[in-house]
């Protein structure tokens, strides 16, 4: 059988998350194993490095999003996205968000006839419910996605945990559903990239227990929830350390009185330092499908704090980390301080969690991905 073409259409890949960090890698991923992989965004947002199989057609128009004020609303030339899709010519068009610039691609490939395919790597409704706490909102939302989702091929999960949820949501067959093996830039996380002097450049104690927290620092995240826990058992030897755009109201200056440190957007080698030199990493996010950013902290060697709720718990065990409920202060809490002794205990949570990381790198991913995307093509 030939060998296949793959076009991947996303309203993010550019923007400083953990799913434009995936698209950007799989891309480079495709390069390097010499497969027809492309992919289209369409965004006004600069970009550190050109990667020649990603395509960004210029928006028409765009704004701020609602409730996720780190990404832009675009209003995509729907000819143009067409137009290109066309050009590429793919046997599979897949498609990752199902935004504007989704919708443009899902039109198109009705027009061209050409299968589709998707990652469904957000839970929107779970996410929107969290920003709006409106029932209808959620159920508007599914009732969305299930007419989105409808006339797929097949969708693929980011854990084992949202295939249930897919399936059961979404009325999605079973048998059209996939596991994207997860997996990350393992050269670009690891505990080699520790140096312990990044800290006075933003005046943090070297020497005090650094917990980090990598993403958007929102309501939606359960960051508001982290903050509020953490003035309450904080001490003088901790730092809470928030990487990410702050979509909260809150004082910065009067939550340096409580250790808690806003350093921003980071990426590329600053980021690796920032993961290598803290000591624990914590995620208190429900919402999300997998976590990558968990990931990229574990292959940095930190031991990791995450719900009971949500991707993460799936490949999380006591081993490397806690799983624990947000909702319990005292379980946080104890979770720190049992940490922060940087005792035995958290010398073999250290240990587990880079090994595991070991055979998780973002070339297992993009070859199982591909061979899943061939079964699929073989079945249409």
């Amino acid at each position: 059988m030939k060998d296949i073409k793959i076009c991947l259409v996303s309203d993010t890949v550019y923007d400083v998350n953990g799913v434009s960090r995936f698209i950007q890698d799989f891309s480079k991923e495709a390069i390097k194993y010499k497969k027809e992989f492309y992919v289209i965004s369409s965004t006004e947002k600069s970009y550190d490095e050109e990667i020649p199989n990603i395509f960004n057609i210029k928006p028409l128009f765009r704004m701020k999003m609602p409730f996720y004020r780190s990404l832009d609303l675009v209003f995509p030339s729907f000819f143009k996205i067409k137009s290109k899709i066309k050009e590429i010519n793919p046997d599979l068009l897949h498609i990752s968000t199902p935004g504007t610039i989704g919708l443009c691609a899902l039109i198109s490939a009705r027009i061209l006839k050409i299968p589709v395919v998707g990652i469904y790597h957000t839970d929107f409704p779970s996410y929107l419910y969290k920003n709006t706490h409106s029932f209808l909102v959620r159920f508007l939302t599914i009732k969305f996605l299930k007419r989105f989702y409808k006339n797929y091929k097949a969708l693929f999960s980011r854990s084992e945990e949202y295939m249930s949820i897919i399936e059961k949501q979404l009325n999605f067959s079973r048998d059209n559903l996939y596991l994207l093996k997860a997996g990350i830039n393992i050269n670009s996380f690891d505990k080699s990239f520790k140096d312990d002097s990044l800290w006075n450049e933003f005046k943090i104690d070297k020497n005090s227990f650094k917990v980090l927290y990598v993403g958007r620092i929102s309501v939606e995240k359960n960051v508001d929830k982290l903050i509020k826990y953490w003035k309450k058992f904080f001490s003088s030897n901790m730092q809470l350390v928030l990487v990410g755009d702050c979509e909260l109201e809150v004082d910065m200056e009067e939550l340096k009185n409580f250790n808690i440190n806003f350093l921003g957007r980071q990426k590329g080698i600053d980021l690796s330092k920032i993961y290598a030199s803290s000591d624990c990493f914590i995620f208190p996010s429900t919402t999300d499908t997998l976590g990558q950013v968990v990931m990229e902290a574990m292959a940095s060697g930190l031991p990791v704090i995450v719900t009971n709720k949500g991707g993460p718990k799936t490949f999380v065990n006591e081993e490397m980390g806690y799983v624990l409920d947000i909702n319990s202060i005292e379980e946080v809490s104890k979770a720190i301080e049992e940490l922060s002794k940087k005792d035995e205990v958290y010398i073999k949570k250290s240990q587990k969690a880079y090994e595991y990381m070991r055979d998780k790198s973002i070339s297992h991913s993009f070859l199982d991905f591909w061979e899943d995307n061939l079964k699929v093509f073989k079945l249409l």
